[in-house]
């Protein structure tokens, strides 16, 4: 605790309000620590309205970190809200019914902030009252899987991040798109993107930022997500393989999305291998994109430079709709 050279302790004259805000930012167990500095920062901690957890911090000790884990989430009861809430597991698997607990808890004092990390290969299911939770803002999953899903309601969702997220089944993430209406910004990492069908029904008016990082690749689906994001600014695409759906000339036929020609100023295409269906697909946006400030195409380390230089050149010539289109090619 940082004490002025008169001697005064400035920090713990500060408002709790202000202290309590502090805390949020700082991991559980420093938070649980402050408890020693004073009687008044003793009961304090009780009322820090996020939850913080990293079993790596607990060095190797697993049943003293979910003794404490418990102590954090059920302290006070369900009086104090739990607005953040934050389990990062890097080295053991849990108990499905704890974590089901620890879920619980946190959607009971409305939670606004989740972020789900177990360990990879921990075989936990995510627990389906989260898809509930109407106060949740920002959700955040990796390395879980999504066994069942009865219904999913997210009303307040503006962020959701998926890596490395399961599916027992492709409709599931169809399901959880649906179920958040206000949804700002999406980034799915390392999975196959699933959705039943190229008709995606719903429209997410208000995604301005779209993050896709995908194996099973599909031009086609791309163009129909597209068509449903009519606000969309900023779209950024990484393929986590080199092959690619060969991509249907019927998308010539596609109305141009609304995106396209009112909003996207910014699309980057990472693991750009250069295939004529990637071509295709970066001709596309460039020719119909009306309003498009940047384009960048990344290519694989791989690639030779003789390959990089074609790609180059090529790509140059294509004609941009909007004439303030800058291309970057890393």
């Amino acid at each position: 605790m940082a004490v002025a050279t008169s001697g005064i302790d400035r920090t713990s004259a500060l408002p709790d309000a202000i202290l309590l805000h502090i805390l949020s930012f700082l991991h559980s167990k420093t938070v649980v620590a402050t408890s020693i500095l004073s009687r008044r920062w003793r009961k304090l901690w009780h009322s820090a309205p996020a939850v913080d957890l990293d079993d790596s911090l607990f060095h190797g000790k697993r049943e003293l970190f979910v003794r404490f884990a418990y102590a954090v989430i059920l302290r006070g009861g369900l009086t104090h809200p739990i607005l953040k809430f934050r389990l990062k597991s890097q080295k053991y698997s849990y108990a499905q019914c704890d974590l089901n607990l620890w879920v619980n808890a946190a959607v009971q004092r409305k939670v606004e902030t989740f972020d789900l990390s177990p360990c990879i290969n921990s075989g936990l299911k995510l627990p389906i009252e989260i898809l509930t939770c109407e106060t949740l803002i920002v959700l955040k999953l990796a390395n879980i899987t999504v066994d069942r899903i009865v219904t999913v309601q997210l009303p307040a969702l503006k962020t959701l991040y998926m890596y490395g997220v399961g599916f027992a089944k492709p409709e599931y993430l169809d399901n959880i798109l649906s179920g958040c209406p206000n949804i700002h910004h999406l980034q799915i990492y390392s999975l196959s993107l699933c959705l039943r069908s190229y008709n995606v029904v719903r429209t997410f008016c208000n995604l301005i930022y779209m993050n896709l990082s995908l194996y099973d690749f599909k031009w086609r689906l791309i163009l129909a997500l597209l068509n449903s994001c009519p606000m969309l600014q900023n779209l950024v695409i990484r393929k986590e393989n080199s092959g690619t759906r060969e991509l249907d000339l019927q998308h010539r036929l596609f109305p141009v999305p609304g995106c396209l020609s009112s909003h996207l100023r910014y699309c980057t295409l990472q693991n750009f291998y250069g295939s004529e269906v990637d071509i295709q697909f970066a001709i596309y946006i460039m020719q119909n994109a009306s309003v498009l400030k940047r384009m960048t195409i990344c290519c694989p380390g791989a690639s030779s430079d003789a390959d990089k230089l074609r790609l180059l050149k090529r790509i140059c010539k294509i004609p941009r709709t909007s004439k303030t289109c800058e291309l970057l090619f890393e």
